[in-house]
């Protein structure tokens, strides 16, 4: 009992918040970078002065979400060697503010910037700073939101693994248990000419009662963690990588706006291919939602599919120097232009995020209520069972006196 009470918070409490928050950091890092693009894209337009205020109101928000999320995986840990990684990447954090900062401070200083043309200079600095997050960090977050991932899905195993163990030891107590009572009272029947004891056949009652209950527990509370972590946490981390990839999709355009001979196109592409998926296999998009709503889904489709085409309107713009028409597309908010037909995207893939995160708290609710108390049920039980049994021949030890 004890066992599974443990179990059910380990994983409610350290395993998927560990894998939630990782997943968190992921998310925040690409989505820095794609604000501070968007924030050196509208310096310089009088016109765009509230698009740069909201990107670097959501830089500074990210930057916040990126240390709350790496001291708490720091935090849930003891493996020094992943610690100094934590570390190391708040260290690459402050290293990408510092070059951006730098970048953006420059292209505002200079006077050989010009409205969608950044000072080579700042746009130097801007370089090395998308190398830091792209090389750096981004692929580090990666492999520790794959391992806490795994971690999940390996304290799920264990406990699955660990009830049916419960459940064998379990039985053998509980059904030795009871033959011991009912072979008792078969002896004393013989012994004394009775045919009923009824304090060993209340024992006997008690302990059927609490093995069919404690097996229902046991299961029931397995079962709530599995799906609390299959069909919502899972979906969850799924969701929040794509919406990682679609923030790093928009992001690595309003970067080829920025520069457009820096390549950034390639990453758009990639970005494009593991959303979308590739020789046949299913993308993150697809991934992510499939256990979502599917009015949402359809929904979050039909967003990315418009986001595809303003993109592809973005990229011609820029290509045909065209850098009022390019600005406006890509931090405009008008239905149509990329800014605002994103946010339409990450808001619907923020709902999907919300009602999976929301389900998996309360299936986890459910399961840590249903714990509550259990492991003191068998002492409870079996002190009853040997009260009763005592109280039943205590008569008949009592005429050896």
């Amino acid at each position: 009992m004890a066992d599974v009470q443990h179990g059910v918070n380990r994983i409610g409490r350290e395993t998927a918040p560990q894998a939630q928050a990782a997943s968190d950091l992921y998310f925040a890092l690409s989505d820095l970078d794609s604000q501070t693009a968007r924030r050196i894209l509208a310096i310089g337009d009088d016109d765009l002065a509230t698009a740069e205020g909201d990107a670097q109101a959501t830089v500074s928000r990210r930057v916040a979400e990126i240390d709350a999320d790496v001291r708490q995986a720091i935090g849930g840990t003891s493996d020094p060697a992943v610690q100094a990684r934590f570390q190391t990447m708040l260290d690459k954090v402050a290293l990408y503010h510092d070059l951006s900062a730098t970048a953006i401070s420059q292209d505002e200083l200079s006077r050989n910037a010009s409205k969608g043309r950044p000072d080579s200079v700042a746009l130097s600095y801007y370089s090395r700073a998308t190398d830091v997050m792209h090389f750096d960090l981004l692929p580090v977050a990666a492999e520790l939101r794959d391992t806490y991932a795994a971690q999940l899905h390996a304290s799920a195993t264990h406990q699955d693994q660990a009830w049916s163990l419960d459940t064998i030891l379990l039985l053998i107590t509980g059904l030795a248990l009871l033959a011991a009572l009912i072979g008792f009272q078969l002896v004393l029947s013989r012994t004394f000419r009775r045919t009923l004891n009824p304090f060993l056949a209340a024992a006997s009652v008690a302990t059927v009662v609490f093995l069919a209950t404690g097996l229902a527990m046991t299961a029931q509370q397995t079962d709530r963690v599995q799906k609390a972590v299959d069909q919502h946490m899972t979906p969850y981390l799924g969701i929040q990588l794509a919406r990682a990839v679609t923030f790093d999709a928009v992001g690595a355009m309003v970067r080829y706006a920025v520069a457009p001979d820096f390549g950034y196109d390639h990453g758009y592409a990639d970005d494009v291919a593991a959303l979308d998926g590739t020789n046949g296999r299913p993308g993150l998009l697809h991934a992510g939602l499939s256990g979502t709503d599917a009015v949402l889904s359809a929904r979050t489709s039909s967003d990315w599919t418009t986001v595809q085409t303003d993109a592809g309107k973005l990229r011609n713009e820029v290509d045909g120097g065209d850098v009022d028409a390019a600005l406006t597309e890509a931090t405009g908010i008008a239905g149509g232009q990329l800014g605002q037909d994103f946010y339409a995207l990450d808001t619907h893939l923020g709902q999907a995020a919300t009602a999976q995160r929301s389900a998996f708290e309360a299936v986890m609710a459910d399961a840590r209520s249903g714990a509550s108390g259990w492991a003191a049920a068998p002492v409870a039980v079996f002190g009853a069972v040997m009260a009763l049994a005592l109280a039943g021949v205590w008569r008949r030890l009592a005429e050896y006196r």
